[in-house]
């Protein structure tokens, strides 16, 4: 999907390191995107563990680069704003890296969408903070409720993932369940789920063989790296490629 460049001195290459992701010793150029149009049937807000609230395109579906895409996240207020979106708005989409869906262009710029005044999640205020990004000021939305329930599950979701406490048999569905039951409500009460087995086992979705599965991946996870615990935390600014 594109050339890569790098120096014909390998040594040399690595020693110039990496950055969070890529090696600074190559740099990749991509060939252009294959675009189509399509219409925007409406904006999706979506609220992570941070409270940050993302809006998401959904558009008529169409096929690119060999698949069929119907949404793109749109990132933040500032790039809605910039597009000038609205629904029934004509747009064009690609995937960047031919994988990730992305609006190109909007083709009609109706400029009706604004940011909601309530969290889709909670109902909570929702207010727009500014920050900067390589000089320039960046509007996202986030849910002003401490309480908000894509917050308290999206931390937990963010604890238990593959890089972090590795924690399996807990995924989005199954901690919203407990959560709601009331045995999780801080990260060390999930080492303490042998106290309700008998009603974890009854669970939707569990059994004996899931419940033992699960006990053994929590009990694992009680030895993991000092970086995968600290990454688990989810500590505002801090991670494996925070500076």
């Amino acid at each position: 999907d594109g050339l890569v460049l790098s120096f014909n001195d390998v040594e040399y290459g690595i020693s110039l390191g990496m950055t969070g992701k890529f090696p600074r010793g190559s740099i990749a150029f991509k060939w252009a995107d294959e675009t189509e149009e399509t219409i925007l049937k409406e904006i999706e807000w979506s609220a992570s563990r941070t409270g940050l609230i993302n809006p998401v395109a959904i558009f008529e579906s169409v096929e690119i680069e060999g698949t069929t895409v119907s949404r793109a996240s749109i990132h933040n207020v500032s790039v809605m704003e910039s597009l000038k979106l609205g629904k029934g708005d004509h747009i064009t989409v690609y995937k960047a890296n031919m994988i990730i869906p992305q609006i190109a262009e909007n083709l009609t710029k109706s400029d009706l969408e604004k940011a909601p005044q309530n969290c889709p999640v909670c109902g909570g205020k929702t207010e727009i903070r500014e920050s900067e990004n390589n000089g320039q000021i960046v509007k996202t939305l986030y849910c002003t409720n401490p309480d908000c329930t894509a917050k308290h599950i999206g931390k937990f979701t963010h604890f238990v993932e593959r890089d972090r406490m590795n924690i399996v048999g807990l995924s989005e569905a199954t901690l919203e369940k407990l959560i709601d039951r009331g045995f999780i409500k801080e990260f060390s009460d999930i080492y303490h789920l042998s106290d309700y087995k008998d009603e974890i086992i009854q669970m939707d979705g569990q059994g004996e063989k899931s419940y033992k599965k699960l006990m053994e991946s929590i009990e694992k996870s009680r030895n993991v790296k000092l970086e995968n615990l600290i990454a688990a935390l989810g500590i505002p600014n801090v991670g494996r490629d925070a500076g």
